[in-house]
């Protein structure tokens, strides 16, 4: 339906030619932004529909009794098993949040949950095999775990926005009447709940994700593959700290990414620069950081970012050694 409209728009009512730079740009950017738009208010409204029924006291109380190392593993692996994208991972990091879930195992989930789906797995592994699969799923986890226990240890709670501190100490002891709201509320109220609550952070976020697009619409029109082929093969030192760069303006989702990786690598990128490099795009992209100034001051967005491209960096070097 996308795909259609933006082939009308732009190749028969504004003239341009698919073979043209400018084209082929503005294909992708009108196609991109109705897409990408249009799965950030539906994903958003289902995961708030979803998240009014999730007994967030009966998860908290479980997490809480596991040992710390344990708690972060089992957040790492809830969010590599739930199909979520950043944009429908951030919602449910929030709900996590504001029923005061430890900061560090919240991360956790956050960190791994865009990284890893069990629908891009699959993709993964018929594309890429199932050594690369598996090394990609296990790293992507450790990073989960160590990322929010580090977190944690580090203090950048702190840095969470202020209304989050206030429902955590406004909600302390009411779990029976949280319990009794939530049952008694109707389908209905969820649904316009969540719409409202969906239309509201698209409110905020809608600008910047043309910004995001735009830049990698420039990048698809302009940029000839041959760049990133250049700058991407293992001959290049500095290629996986530059893949992970040129990742965090893109957006897409795990599943959507996997094929343009495949494309990569069959023209000689290397395996490990091209596995951050779809990290980047699936796990720090600028549509994300904007969806994390909700719930994040900019001092923990800033050492988010910079513990991400960190972590990938050293990440997108073992694999270029083992793979």
């Amino acid at each position: 339906m996308f795909l259609k409209f933006a082939d009308w728009f732009v190749y028969q009512i504004l003239g341009f030619s698919a073979k043209t730079s400018l084209g082929s740009a503005l294909h992708f950017f009108v196609y991109d932004v109705l897409k990408i738009l249009f799965l950030l208010f539906v994903i958003i409204s289902v995961i708030a529909f979803l998240r009014s029924y999730l007994d967030s006291n009966k998860f908290k109380s479980y997490v809480e009794k596991q040992p710390k190392f344990l708690a972060h593993l089992l957040a790492a692996l809830f969010g590599a098993i739930t199909p979520f994208c950043s944009c429908s991972s951030i919602p449910l990091f929030i709900g996590f949040i504001e029923a005061k879930i430890p900061f560090g195992v919240a991360m956790s989930f956050l960190i791994t949950s865009p990284m890893i789906n069990e629908i891009a797995m699959l993709v993964l592994a018929g594309v890429l095999g199932i050594k690369i699969t598996l090394i990609y799923v296990v790293t992507g986890i450790a990073v989960g775990v160590i990322g929010g226990f580090l977190m944690e240890k580090l203090r950048f709670e702190k840095y969470l926005q202020d209304y989050l501190k206030k429902l955590g100490t406004n909600t302390g002891g009411c779990c029976c009447s949280c319990s009794s709201a939530q049952e008694a509320l109707t389908i209905k109220s969820r649904v316009i709940d969540a719409f409202i609550y969906a239309k509201d952070l698209m409110q905020k976020i809608w600008l910047f994700v043309l910004l995001g697009v735009g830049v990698g619409a420039f990048l698809h029109g302009y940029v000839p593959q041959e760049f990133f082929m250049k700058y991407m093969s293992n001959n290049n030192f500095f290629a996986v700290p530059l893949a992970v760069m040129a990742g965090i303006p893109l957006y897409a989702d795990a599943t959507t990414i996997i094929p343009i990786a495949q494309v990569l690598i069959q023209k000689g990128a290397a395996v490990g620069t091209v596995l951050v490099f779809m990290m980047a795009v699936v796990g720090l992209s600028l549509p994300e950081m904007i969806i994390l100034s909700r719930v994040m001051k900019k001092e923990l967005i800033i050492r988010y970012v910079f513990f991400m491209f960190v972590t990938f960096t050293i990440v997108g070097y073992f694999y270029n050694l083992v793979l």
